[in-house]
């Protein structure tokens, strides 16, 4: 994507599908920031998950306290809002109200994890307590990433379906969203298998504020498909709806 972008100045798989997926200036122009801040902030997280001397240094914590603000901010800043806004506005041309579900979750969940990693070092200082924000980090930073296996599908299926762009890009979608599933984050969110396992069930109730979930908030995490997809839909009429009325306009 990098090199991509210092090239041509498009995504890389805006140039290798021909332009199927490329819109208005205003969207190409969040595209290249959204892609440029991820990548800045992950290269800011790599540096809070694998350099451990700030973290286990008195002189060197100010380092990792530095780097976590700016990944929070960058994430909060930049690439929560982009990814929302190119979530709603992009072009799907298949199956549009569940690949938005798949992506919208992704934002949410990756928002989740990083605000309870924040607030869980914000109340406490101690060992167990800066362990489980580093846990809650790395979950967010791995939910944030996990776009990634859907890039290398759809690259897959560009080079043998050449023709069939959109349809390529909505299965690569849904098919690695089965891991969702296969790793217990499809019914019950950041509480599923993956993350529980990752954070520890004696650390459940300082992670989310609650040893077991109530019923209220299970009914919430498995609902959310229906939320989003509802919400999606929603959004993008009304976005259909004024672009059509500003054609109109603009014809006129």
């Amino acid at each position: 994507e990098v090199g991509t972008f210092l090239l041509l100045r498009k995504s890389f798989f805006e140039a290798m599908t021909d332009g199927a997926f490329e819109l208005w200036p205003r969207f190409e122009t969040v595209v290249e920031v959204h892609v440029w801040a991820s990548v800045a902030m992950w290269l800011v997280a790599a540096v809070q998950v694998l350099w451990e001397r700030p973290r286990k240094s008195r002189d060197l914590s100010w380092i990792h306290r530095r780097t976590g603000q700016a990944m929070l901010t960058l994430f909060y800043v930049i690439v929560f809002p982009t990814s929302l806004y190119l979530t709603v506005m992009q072009r799907v041309d298949w199956l549009s109200p569940a690949v938005g579900a798949v992506l919208l979750d992704t934002a949410f969940c990756t928002s989740y994890f990083l605000y309870r990693g924040w607030r869980v070092v914000r109340l406490s200082h101690s060992a167990r307590s800066l362990s489980l924000h580093g846990r809650l980090m790395q979950c967010g930073i791995l939910m944030s990433m996990s776009i990634l296996p859907q890039r290398f599908l759809q690259l897959y299926l560009t080079a043998q379906l050449k023709s069939h762009h959109h349809v390529n890009y909505s299965v690569s979608i849904l098919v690695t969203a089965i891991l969702f599933v296969l790793f217990g984050h499809f019914w019950d969110g950041p509480r599923g298998g993956i993350w529980l396992a990752s954070i520890g069930a004696d650390n459940a109730e300082e992670a989310y504020g609650s040893a077991v979930a109530s019923s209220f908030e299970r009914y919430a995490w498995r609902s959310r498909w229906v939320v989003y997809m509802v919400s999606y839909s929603a959004i993008r009429h009304v976005a259909d709806a004024n672009a059509y009325h500003h054609q109109e306009a603009h014809a006129s």
